[in-house]
């Protein structure tokens, strides 16, 4: 048989000379052959998948080519003492007439090439040891094959394996396998197991076998020698230094005695005796440089064979961010405003948001934990950290990278592996990929070239220890965040940790790439405070003053959450001794005369001017006509020739920093914005200075779908200043935009709302006019808001809308950030409205003030059928007023309260009221703590009530006392048709009583009594009432200890039961004996349509019953068995 190359292409092996086998074909040598050829075949391609992961075909040439960092590594292991590739191999890496490719790679040498030049770690047992099952890295995976060929070739000698031996090792090999390739292999590998093999074939995959555990064996016995001389190597040099260090310690001693000699004495015995001592430590220096230049060769040759200190470079580094990022100058208008960061730094509000739909969480994340193992990953890779502008992220970049500069706190990789290297990349000076990127902006002037590479190729082999921070992806040159994002998505530098920043608008193109999601919400209320105390520490008065303005100003309290608006308040505080503005607009308004006062005031301009940024406004309208030109052309920076004729004053108003930057490209100077939010003011100054001498229509602003995005921010600043020189240019504005909400059927309203937000001013109700304006223009019937971080300023602009609007009847603010003051401003509305039929309020704060408020307003409403106000903290306060409002309103038919912490005392009042409430049909009290005490006062009012149809009281400790009443209601109550109960604490002796009411019962038609503890005894007594029960049509009895008794009653009921179309008994305890009475009722059971068997312990045996009973039932559509403990 003709043994070729261990490539694993299972179909290009040939047979030459099919000479009779030698070996006798039986099924467990079949077996042997079937696991070689899995090594053989599958782990080949997999390896070679894996390892074109790490160097993709089309740069390999690059990657092993003379002038690589690993050609002196691939040059070693062929050309050194030992050998470990053999000629044919290195032909393969070094072809002469065509290129390299990874497709003539045997399965030795890509084993050879994946442990030595992809910057794997050698795995925690070394790599022939079978790693711990808890380790699942590449290389460990690698470790696995080799680990599971050694354990196949031990079957050698018999080439037999028996089958239990066989199925164990088949799956091991193939899980690894899959891991290291994909999921696609798992289909190839599952088509391998049964393939068919003649003798012939069954031999030719054993020779395979033998011959690569031969090359393997001998390449690990060269490895462990080159090993082993490295060791002595390093035995013999501590060696030979010692002696060196007795023999300098001794001419020292002569050359101290020779001085002393000098000093005593001078005669001709005396210099004959020194010239001997001289000519004797001559000779022995030379000895000592001898065995120096001996000591230097394998020093230079380890040198060769690529080893590199990076210390040098990872302290300059350091050193850069001591210097560079210690120091925060937010303001270069205002030299005196400048802060150490480790003096100023506030802790920002740092928090998770689930990846599912972006909802923002109330975990906080401390900085140092980042890239902690959380509830949806295990081992973060990825973190993207979101944020407004201004609120904080280029600080929060600076700090980690600072933090780690001074060892003050030492950020940690994943898991426990403190990170070697923090590379902190301004993405607004990257032009080019991530290594030029690390070039220009870190490492020093002058370089040389073979220290780079070495640099970047410790980088590569020490990824898992290396942190990138991209701060500001939005900031990115046009073109470049799709690069960036392969970074991000792990096809380049796949096992570096990467922290970025961005805006949510440009955030969300790699979202859906990141292991973790935070979200900087700024500054709470008490890092206000403290920041404010740390500037002012001088002047306690103006801490005061501020502080007191900031506590009793809802309007300013959102403006200070922003880091950036916080400093900027400060500083005009102590500008202005205490007058602050009411608007973010106005706060850089504000700003600018700031600025321009201190321009004059340094140029000896000394006549007053009350509005400086008229006086300035050809010069600001330029500035601003550059600004909005380069965010149009995604550009942040400005050379001079683009200020023209303004270029003097504009350079020395202080709003441009003038500047090198951190760019080694940029060795000019270069004009650049202090931040992104002041070049969109400028632009924002601009298109309402061409709005205000008609050059421009508010229309033509709204028109162009990138100021809803990108250039968002830009509207919303036009909108504040439009708000402070013209009512009717801004109402104009609102209404285009308002129509713009119209034709995009909803799109766009948060905007809406920020934008009249930026409209306020300081005791006057502008802005309202302008919420009434949103309001009489809207048309649609919908407004959906929900997940859009609205918070009462935005709550009070839709009440607004709502007391004047014609047409919403669907308004959702659910998962927003909503309060009583919010809400309150909702409850006037709802009072006046005539339209609104459905009001979604879940998940936000209103608390029982805000609650107490809209149960006014329900008492007078006369048009609202639907409301939800659940998940938001309404207790006992909230839901007496609410049971008092349901007893008088007569339209509303569903209410929702979950998640809410209403009690037993709460409920009584709810209960009380739906006892003479004549519309109500569906209540929702789920996920609340009513108990029994609650549950029983339940029961007595839905003995009377009337109009009750849907009821859910899951999830509230409701326990025998509580089902035994509720059970009791529902045999006398002829409306309720669906009844949740679900994560109750309900009992056998409870579900007893439930199934003799339903036994009697005849209108209930849905029964949810899932994650109970009901057991077979109540699992028997129900399945006795629903075989004479003619109503129910779905019942849940999913995890609730059930096992073959329990579900061989139900397969009894159900044979007999002609109503019930889903069934639900996943996550018991039924084996075959339960599935096989099951699959026997479903033959003769003629309504059941759905069936849930999932999480139950079914095998084969039990699985196929219940298909044959499938097969011939004529009702049952859909059927689960998933997650049982099958195995065909």
């Amino acid at each position: 048989v003709s043994i070729p190359c261990l490539t694993g292409h299972s179909n290009k092996f040939s047979f030459m000379g099919t000479a009779p086998s030698p070996f006798a074909s039986t099924k467990e040598t079949t077996n042997y052959a079937r696991l070689c050829r899995l090594l053989v075949d599958i782990g080949c391609q997999v390896l070679r998948s894996t390892f074109d992961k790490i160097h993709p075909p089309a740069t390999l040439h690059t990657v092993v080519g003379c002038t690589s960092v690993h050609y002196a590594k691939l040059q070693s292991l062929y050309k050194g003492k030992k050998k470990v590739l053999n000629p044919k191999q290195w032909g393969k890496l070094y072809p002469t007439h065509r290129a390299v490719s990874s497709k003539d790679f045997d399965i030795t040498l890509l084993t050879v090439l994946l442990r030595n030049i992809c910057s794997l770690r050698t795995p925690t047992k070394g790599w022939d040891e079978l790693p711990p099952a808890t380790d699942i890295r590449i290389e460990d995976d690698i470790a696995r094959v080799k680990y599971y060929r050694n354990t196949v070739y031990g079957h050698a000698s018999q080439a037999s394996v028996d089958d239990s031996s066989f199925s164990a090792d088949w799956q091991k090999i193939r899980e690894a396998l899959v891991r290291l390739g994909g999921a696609h292999f798992r289909t190839e590998i599952d088509n391998l197991e049964h393939d068919c093999m003649d003798p012939d074939m069954e031999e030719h995959y054993r020779e395979l076998m033998k011959q690569w555990k031969k090359d393997d064996d001998n390449i690990k016995d060269k490895l462990e020698e080159i090993e082993n001389s490295r060791e002595k190597m390093g035995h013999d040099l501590r060696d030979t230094t010692e002696k060196i260090e007795i023999k300098m310690k001794e001419i020292l001693e002569t050359l101290s005695s020779l001085t002393t000699t000098v000093e005593k004495s001078t005669d001709e015995g005396s210099l004959e005796k020194m010239r001997s001592e001289m000519a004797k430590m001559d000779n022995e220096l030379k000895e000592v440089k001898e065995k120096l230049c001996t000591l230097a060769t394998p020093v230079g040759e380890s040198k060769n064979e690529g080893i590199f200190d990076p210390t040098e470079l990872i302290n300059g580094i350091r050193q850069l961010y001591k210097t560079r990022e210690g120091w925060l100058s937010p303001f270069p208008w205002c030299e005196e405003f400048q802060f150490f960061l480790g003096n100023i730094f506030t802790r920002l509000k740092v928090v998770r948001r689930k990846k599912t739909r972006g909802q923002i969480t109330d975990v906080f994340v401390d900085m140092s934990s980042i890239l902690d193992p959380y509830e949806e990953c295990s081992a973060p890779r990825t973190v993207l950290i979101e944020g407004e502008p201004g609120m904080g992220k280029t600080t929060y970049c600076k700090k980690y990278a600072y933090d780690w500069a001074t060892k003050q706190q030492e950020p940690q990789g994943c898991g426990s592996t403190a990170l070697k290297l923090v590379l902190l990349l301004k993405c607004r000076d990257i032009h080019s990929d991530v290594w030029e990127a690390i070039d220009d902006q870190l490492l020093p002037l002058g370089i040389d070239e073979k220290v780079k590479q070495q640099f970047f190729q410790f980088i590569r082999e020490n990824q898992s220890s290396i942190l990138f921070i991209l701060d500001g992806l939005d900031e990115l040159p046009s073109g470049k965040l799709s690069m960036f994002s392969k970074l991000i998505e792990g096809r380049e530098l796949p096992r570096c940790h990467i922290v970025a920043t961005a805006r949510q608008e440009a955030g969300k193109e790699v979202r859906k790439c990141c292991d973790a999601l935070l979200q900087i919400e700024g500054f709470t209320e008490k890092h206000v405070i403290e920041f404010v105390t740390k500037y002012f520490k001088e002047r306690t008065d103006l801490a005061t003053k501020l502080s007191q303005r900031m506590s009793r100003d809802k309007n300013l309290t959102e403006i200070v959450a922003n880091p950036l608006n916080t400093a900027l308040l400060c500083l005009l505080c102590e500008e202005f001794e205490g007058t602050l503005p009411e608007s973010r607009a106005q706060l850089y308004l504000g700003m600018v005369e700031c600025v321009l006062r201190r321009y004059r005031k340094k140029k000896g301009l000394l006549e007053k001017i009350e509005d400086l940024t008229n006086h300035y406004k050809p010069q600001l309208n330029h500035l601003g006509k550059v600004a909005l030109n380069g965010l149009l052309d995604d550009k942040l920076d400005l050379n001079e020739s683009e200020l023209r004729n303004h270029a003097k004053d504009l350079t020395e108003f202080g709003f441009l920093s003038v500047q090198p930057g951190s760019s080694k490209l940029r060795q000019t100077l270069h004009y650049a914005f202090l931040h992104k939010s002041f070049q969109e003011f400028f632009a924002a100054f601009f298109i309402c200075s061409q709005i205000q001498s008609k050059e421009m229509k508010p229309e033509e602003l709204v028109s162009d779908p990138r100021y809803f995005v990108e250039l968002k921010q830009i509207l919303l600043f036009s909108c504040g200043i439009l708000a402070m020189k013209c009512d009717e240019q801004v109402v104009a504005l609102v209404k285009s935009l308002t129509n713009g909400v119209n034709k995009n059927e909803g799109c766009g309203a948060k905007i809406v709302l920020e934008a009249i937000n930026e409209c306020k001013r300081e005791k006057s109700d502008f802005h309202s006019h302008l919420s009434k304006s949103f309001g009489t223009g809207l048309n649609l019937t919908n407004l959906y808001l929900s997940f859009n971080g609205i918070s009462d300023a935005g709550a009070t602009c839709i009440a607004e809308a709502m007391k004047v609007n014609k047409t919403l009847t669907n308004v959702n603010l659910s998962y927003n950030g909503i309060s009583a003051a919010g809400a309150t401003c909702i409850a006037e509305a709802i009072k006046v409205n005539k339209t609104l039929t459905n009001l979604h309020l879940r998940n936000n704060d209103i608390s029982d003030a805000g609650a107490t408020c809209i149960a006014e307003a329900i008492k007078v409403n006369k048009t609202l059928t639907n409301l939800d106000l659940s998940g938001n903290r309404i207790s006992a306060a909230g839901a007496t007023c609410i049971a008092e409002a349901i007893k008088v309103n007569k339209t509303l038919t569903n209410l929702y309260l979950r998640n809410n912490g209403i009690s037993a005392a709460s409920a009584t009042c709810i209960l009380e009221a739906i006892k003479v409430n004549k519309t109500l049909t569906n209540l929702d009290l789920s996920l609340n703590d009513i108990s029994d005490a609650g549950a029983t006062c339940i029961a007595e009012a839905i003995k009377v009530n009337k109009t009750l149809t849907n009821l859910d009281l899951s999830g509230n400790r409701i326990s025998a006392a509580g089902a035994t009443c509720i059970a009791e209601a529902i045999k006398v109550n002829k409306t309720l048709t669906i009844l949740y109960l679900r994560n109750n604490g309900i009992s056998a002796a409870s579900a007893t009583c439930i199934a003799e009411a339903i036994k009697v019962n005849k209108t209930l038609t849905n029964l949810d009594l899932r994650n109970n503890d009901i057991s077979d005894a109540g699992a028997t007594c129900i399945a006795e009432a629903i075989k004479v029960n003619k109503t129910l049509t779905n019942l849940d009895l999913r995890n609730n200890d059930i096992s073959d008794a329990g579900a061989t009653c139900i397969a009894e009921a159900i044979k007999v039961n002609k109503t019930l179309t889903n069934l639900n008994l996943s996550g018991n305890r039924i084996s075959d004996a339960g599935a096989t009475c099951i699959a026997e009722a479903i033959k003769v059971n003629k309504t059941l349509t759905n069936l849930y068997l999932s999480g139950n312990p079914i095998s084969a045996a039990g699985a196929i019953c219940i298909a044959e009973a499938i097969k011939a039932m004529k009702t049952l559509t859909k059927s689960d068995l998933f997650w049982n403990g099958m195995s065909c």
